[in-house]
């Protein structure tokens, strides 16, 4: 409300572009309550992003009534109030209409993005475009009548001298700009290709740690038949060990599984849940590193430390715990435990990767029983004889009952469990042949082996895993380098596969959808600019005024250190947004001034235009800023992992946005739109 006055200098207007700001907020909650949606983290983002434009629809048709009753007063025959709102209103209303259509346009592609990152800022997509819709909605209904109400003195106030001075400095800015347009131009678009070659050395993680304060840590024993009291005796001491840190408040540990579970896992597997201190001042990837450092003192098993959130995300990207799984496929088991640990072999040598495992357990203890067909025939056996004998000592048959009073109770007959544990004594095991008795040694072979504890399938075909998770940079270029490790040193038998899923893949298949559907949004926005100017140059100048607002949102990332996440690119999706809107506003401005108020295009035109959208511009700058204030500051704190880079991304190319479409934009329409008809 202070920065409103500050620029309006007069209380009821100021009140009035303030009210719009709850009116379009509570009916945007109010279509996301009818929707199923909640206010979140995410809604209230996208909420956040919006204020500025809430602010600036209100603004501009109220300054446009104020102007026109304060001319409709110096007539000598004042006409009515309400006819002098109403036509002031309809006035700014097409330019206002088709801006909030290109906004809303900009925020489309994340809207059918169809990945688990994409469904994170759905939300905030939603709540962005039903805030400045029901924005438009309030500007052309409640904003009119509450002018006709309580705007009654019509006295021009002489602006502040802060005002005087920033519409000097933008008369000379773009004066500046005009006489040196050729150099000028030269700098922009070497800015612009800097921050564009800039873009892919800023790194980041595009889905990014949640700083939830709780880890989740799968620990696996290599051996799948380590009982549940060995189990319970490690995790013991892993806990001990991990308690003893000082920013560590507890922990629990679940071996095995539930006999209702959906797990499948034995008690070899075991999954702590490590919670945080509140105040605990650590950084998260320290924390893990640390906890990562005390399992690695653990040989014969296999460990991996991720978030809550991180462990379900990546279950439902490839039903794996980690960022990225290697499935290896094809038809020969032995082959693809080989190729499965060549792979994790090749991997360890790549630098980023933490928590490599390789998903193959080690063989269960078999007693295997081969038969002799020569022995067979020699006592008269037949294989079902031998084979039913050796059933019956393991599994049981049941030869009868006995009765104790009233009770009955059925009587089986097997080998005692001793026995069943050691094939000395299962030789020994006496089968009844025509000849009479004879031991099971006489007739076969009986060797202790190994077999499979399972066999992994997925899609009908068997299956190996190798996962790792990253630890920091860039999850895209540590998987590419990880691809051109495999691919170089190791080589795939006749009939193997691999296939790389995970975090990587869904975020490449974002990036894809992202690409493919802001193409099309690209396209609507074309079609919204050709029917919005008269003057078709305007169109491409608002296109051209787009990538400018990009230096700013490059830099604030690069200072900031933020990297290019999903927040990032949600906040340049908001800065070009932001930026496009004003320049449609600003050139509409100039077809208003020309063709409905009937002013000379000129040199003067150009800065009476620029110094009337000034103050428009900046407001929606300045509110926006504050909105996002408290989210940029609080990068670190959990709860802002999108929201914090997308806020710092929005700030930066605002100061760019804000200052082009000031001092630049003015300055190519007077270049290019050189004597509009």
């Amino acid at each position: 409300l202070a920065v409103l006055y500050a620029f309006l200098r007069d209380v009821r207007a100021a009140l009035i572009a303030f009210s719009a700001i709850p009116l379009s907020l509570l009916a945007a909650i109010a279509v996301l309550d009818h929707m199923g949606l909640t206010l979140n983290t995410m809604t209230l983002g996208g909420f956040a992003v919006a204020l500025g434009v809430l602010v600036d629809d209100a603004i501009i048709g109220i300054e446009n009534i104020m102007r026109r009753l304060r001319e409709n007063a110096r007539l000598e025959a004042p006409r009515a109030r309400l006819e002098i709102v109403r036509e002031a209103s309809l006035e700014v209303r097409g330019p206002v209409i088709y801006a909030t259509a290109v906004v809303v346009a900009v925020f489309l592609p994340e809207l059918f993005t169809t990945s688990v990152q994409g469904r994170f800022v759905g939300p905030l997509a939603l709540a962005f475009i039903f805030a400045v819709v029901a924005s438009l909605v309030v500007a052309m209904t409640a904003t009119p009548a509450l002018c006709a109400l309580l705007l009654r003195h019509h006295d021009e106030r002489p602006e502040a001298q802060w005002l005087q001075r920033l519409k000097s400095w933008q008369r000379w800015s773009v004066g500046r700009v005009g006489r040196h347009f050729k150099l000028s131009m030269l700098v922009l678009v070497g800015l612009v290709i800097a921050a564009l070659g800039a873009l892919p050395f800023l790194g980041g993680a595009f889905m990014p740690d949640f700083r939830e304060g709780h880890f989740v840590v799968q620990m696996t024993s290599s051996i799948t038949g380590t009982s549940l009291e060995q189990m319970l005796a490690l995790g013991k001491r892993v806990s001990a060990e991990v308690l003893a840190l000082p920013y560590v408040k507890s922990i629990e540990q679940q071996v095995g599984r539930a006999e209702l579970s959906e797990d499948t896992w034995g008690p070899h597997r075991s999954e702590f849940h490590v919670e945080l201190k509140p105040d605990a001042k650590v950084n998260q990837e320290a924390a893990q590193e640390e906890i990562r450092s005390i399992l690695e003192r653990y040989p014969g098993v296999q460990t991996e430390v991720v978030t809550f959130l991180g462990d379900r995300i990546s279950e439902s990207l490839s039903g794996e715990t980690a960022q990225v799984a290697i499935k290896v496929y094809g038809d020969d088991l032995d082959g693809l435990d080989a190729t499965g640990a060549r792979v994790a072999a090749a991997l360890a040598s790549v630098p980023g990767i933490v928590d490599l495992q390789f998903k193959r357990q080690s063989g269960t203890p078999t007693i295997a029983i081969q038969l002799v067909p020569q022995a067979l025939a020699a006592t008269g056996l037949k294989a079902q004889d031998v084979l039913d004998t050796v059933e019956t000592a393991y599994a049981g048959a049941r030869v009868g009952q006995a009765f104790h009073g009233t009770r009955t109770v059925d009587v089986d007959v097997l080998l005692p469990e001793s026995w069943r544990h050691q094939p000395a004594q299962l030789a020994r095991l006496m089968i009844a042949s025509p000849l009479g008795p004879v031991p099971l040694a006489q007739v076969a072979r009986i060797d202790v082996t190994q077999d499979r504890y399972s066999i992994q399938h997925d899609g009908g075909q068997r299956v190996v895993t190798v996962t790792f998770n990253t630890g920091g940079g860039s999850l895209q270029r540590i998987v590419q380098a990880a691809q051109r490790t495999i691919a170089a040193s190791v080589k795939l038998p006749q009939g193997v596969y691999l296939d790389y899923t995970g975090a990587a893949a869904a975020e490449q298949q974002t990036r894809n959808e992202l690409v493919l559907y802001s193409a099309l949004a690209m396209g609507l926005i074309l079609i919204i600019l050709f029917v919005s100017f008269r003057w078709r140059v305007n169109s491409w100048l608002v296109l051209a005024n787009l990538p400018f607002s990009l230096i700013g949102s490059v830099l604030a990332i690069a200072v900031t250190g933020v990297g290019i996440s999903l927040g990032a690119v949600v906040g340049l999706v908001t800065v070009f947004g932001v930026s496009a809107r004003n320049a449609i506003l600003q050139l509409a401005h100039y077809e208003h001034l020309v063709e409905v108020e009937g002013a000379a295009w000129n040199a003067e035109l150009v800065l009476r235009g620029a110094n009337e959208r000034l103050i428009p511009i900046l407001m929606t700058a300045a509110v926006t800023a504050l909105g996002l204030a408290p989210l940029a500051f609080g990068l670190s704190r959990p709860g802002q992992e999108i929201e914090g880079p997308m806020a710092v991304t929005v700030l930066g190319g605002l100061v760019s946005s804000t200052l082009l479409n000031l001092g630049v934009l003015p300055a190519l329409a007077a270049h290019y739109v050189a004597r509009p008809s």
